[in-house]
């Protein structure tokens, strides 16, 4: 009787242990997209640099399309408003390749000689060169303001092919699989 209970007890024991070694499968699948996680990856790196002010560093993290193209990237460095801290809000991936962040952000702003604290701003961000890339920054705005149709057709061919044709097999084989 004792060895019964001793072995009983052994393979609960056991059977826990196992248990509590696998992830559901829920959560698994209930896990953020990687491009999700690489993108935000990404937009902690630009921002960290922004806070330090290591311009190249940011510039380094930024679409080459934006460079030319969107002033509100280099409003930063123009010295108007001095990121300071930020924490993100809101994610959402608006195709393979293409995410968005909303992000509160606190900035001192000289002008009014003081501190703005959780201002919303959304960063378009695209993979490319082999990684993501920050490509836009709407500053006011929530995700729900910035629409996918807007996206799509505000920044063509940010998306690298070679990066577009890879995001669209892993978002296959991820769908395949749930």
């Amino acid at each position: 009787m004792v060895a019964a209970l001793v072995l009983a007890a052994a393979a609960t024991a056991a059977a826990a242990t196992d248990n509590s070694q696998n992830v559901p499968l829920q959560a698994l699948l209930d896990e953020e997209p990687a491009d999700v996680f690489l993108a935000k990856a990404t937009l902690q790196q630009y921002l960290s640099r922004v806070v330090r002010k290591d311009w190249d560093g940011a510039r380094s993290l930024t679409h080459p399309k934006a460079l030319a193209r969107r002033p509100a990237l280099a409003a930063w460095s123009e010295g108007d408003a001095e990121l300071k801290t930020f924490h993100f809000t809101g994610t959402r991936q608006v195709a393979p390749g293409v995410v968005l962040i909303q992000v509160g952000e606190d900035t001192y702003r000289a002008d009014r000689q003081g501190m703005s604290l959780d201002d919303p701003a959304v960063y378009v961000l695209f993979k490319s060169r082999g990684g993501f890339l920050v490509a836009d920054r709407r500053e006011g705005e929530s995700l729900t303001a910035v629409p996918d149709t807007f996206v799509r057709s505000h920044y063509p061919g940010y998306v690298d092919r070679q990066a577009q044709a890879q995001a669209r097999r892993e978002t296959a084989m991820r769908d395949k699989h749930r």
